[in-house]
């Protein structure tokens, strides 16, 4: 029977520590072929608003599941719920509340900044205030030494509360910008999570040495810094090549089919994990790390969270 496992009983179970060592051992079999990746889609309702579906499996683990929830346009938030089945047997092993996409997100960009920042990167400019803002920030001050922080954000008074709150919550200087170059110019790493249709910035305002983190649309980055990138490297192949929104450029995908780039050399971040890639040749280099949006990384947090409860004795079990 299934186990019926409430996010309340899960949430005290799972932190960033323990969110990031599972995250890079998914990943170290996603580099020995033993994931499955699947790009997540949207079952569209109205204008902006559906059912968000993410998936994946993970072979090493014996585990197959989907995520799903509604998206921001019906509420979203802690609204997800995650799927978790053998892969060999087909037996549903439970069904949970699922309020760890956010750390599954933050984990997966703090270890490709482990391995593409500069390690002594001490300023960040931020271009995305959403709710992931917070959680992924706080993984990146474990893996790089932070001090400062520029926010570039359209709403001023958005901008302002996030800024005054970051800094109380971090414990780093941070400064709210009037112009996006001011979040760009003469920084170590540019974290982006927008909804942007169109580039957030000029590629000429990046300078050597830089890490770029976009795990927005991926028309937030120009195609010019992907041309400019002296590497690239992405959470999954699979899933930037399917991306669900059609509605917008794919720069990657559109570059590579043009022959301006080469998925041969896109690392995923399996191979950095791994050590057969590397994430940084030298300190002037600008590199690109694409989130690629969960799947196989959100079903190793659920499979760990389902062996835990087993055997903390949580959750219920369920006649189906």
């Amino acid at each position: 029977m299934p186990l019926l496992l409430s996010r309340d009983e899960l949430k005290p179970l799972l932190d960033l520590t323990k969110a990031i060592e599972l995250i890079e051992h998914v990943h170290e079999q996603q580099a020995n072929g033993q994931v499955v990746a699947h790009a997540p889609y949207h079952i569209n309702v109205g204008p902006g608003i559906g059912l968000r579906v993410v998936s994946g499996a993970v072979l090493g683990d014996r585990r197959v599941g989907v995520r799903m929830g509604p998206n921001s346009g019906l509420g979203g938030g802690d609204k997800m719920y995650a799927l978790l089945f053998d892969s060999e047997t087909g037996e549903l092993l439970s069904f949970m509340g699922f309020p760890f996409g956010t750390l599954r997100t933050a984990a997966v960009v703090a270890i490709a900044a482990k391995h593409m920042a500069r390690q002594d990167a001490k300023k960040l400019g931020l271009f995305g205030v959403g709710r992931n803002a917070f959680g992924i920030l706080k993984a990146l001050l474990t893996v790089r030494p932070i001090k400062e922080m520029y926010v570039s954000s359209r709403d001023p008074q958005r901008r302002k509360k996030f800024c005054q709150e970051a800094a109380q919550l971090l414990g780093i200087s941070v400064h709210g910008v009037e112009e996006p170059e001011q979040a760009v110019r003469g920084l170590d790493v540019i974290l982006t999570a927008t909804n942007s249709l169109t580039p957030i910035f000029l590629e000429d305002w990046v300078e050597p040495g830089t890490h770029v983190s976009s795990m927005g649309k991926p028309t937030e980055l120009s195609r010019g810094l992907y041309l400019k990138a002296n590497r690239i490297v992405v959470g999954s192949q699979e899933q930037e090549r399917n991306y669900s929104d059609k509605s917008a450029a794919l720069p990657l995908v559109e570059l590579t089919a043009e022959g301006k780039l080469s998925w041969s050399r896109i690392a995923e971040l399996g191979e950095l994990v791994t050590g057969q890639a590397i994430g940084r040749a030298n300190r002037d280099e600008i590199n690109i790390f694409r989130e690629s949006q969960g799947g196989y990384g959100d079903m190793a947090l659920a499979a760990w969270l389902y062996e835990e409860a087993v055997k903390r004795g949580l959750g219920k079990r369920m006649e189906l």
